[in-house]
């Protein structure tokens, strides 16, 4: 199966079920890691989510092989802190939602990327946005 976008963002949901075999979502995950035919855009906050999750809920050499497979796959672009940026976007957002999300969906709209999560609260945020590509 090919998406059908160019570039995306992988919301930590989708990385945490990629590096979890025992996720509830680990196959769903892999079949769209596998499919993604282009860029992914990696934002400094899911780093940070991810490799803190898997530690936590795995272990620190889980969340290590997560840093070193996006650090190494060329497919991956890891993005720096935008803090501007997403702290404009939180403050302008209405909603209770985390930072991180706010963060991470800005990323997909700044990059004309796909947001690509399991979060359902996330992908109603993105999907409403009207700057984000279907």
């Amino acid at each position: 199966m090919e998406l059908d976008f160019g570039s995306c963002v992988l919301d930590s949901s989708v990385w945490v079920a990629l590096f979890l075999d025992a996720d509830t979502n680990h196959e769903k995950a892999a079949e769209i890691f596998d499919s993604i035919p282009r860029r992914v855009y990696v934002p400094y906050v899911v780093l940070s989510e991810v490799a803190t999750t898997l530690a936590y809920k795995h272990s620190k050499r889980q969340a290590d092989k997560f840093l070193q497979f996006v650090t190494e796959d060329e497919r991956c672009s890891l993005i720096d802190n935008r803090h501007t940026t997403d702290v404009s976007a939180f403050l302008t957002h209405t909603e209770r939602i985390s930072f991180a999300d706010i963060a991470i969906i800005e990323t997909a709209l700044s990059f004309e990327a796909t947001l690509v999560t399991f979060d359902k609260q996330m992908k109603k945020i993105y999907e409403r946005t009207p700057a984000h590509r279907s």
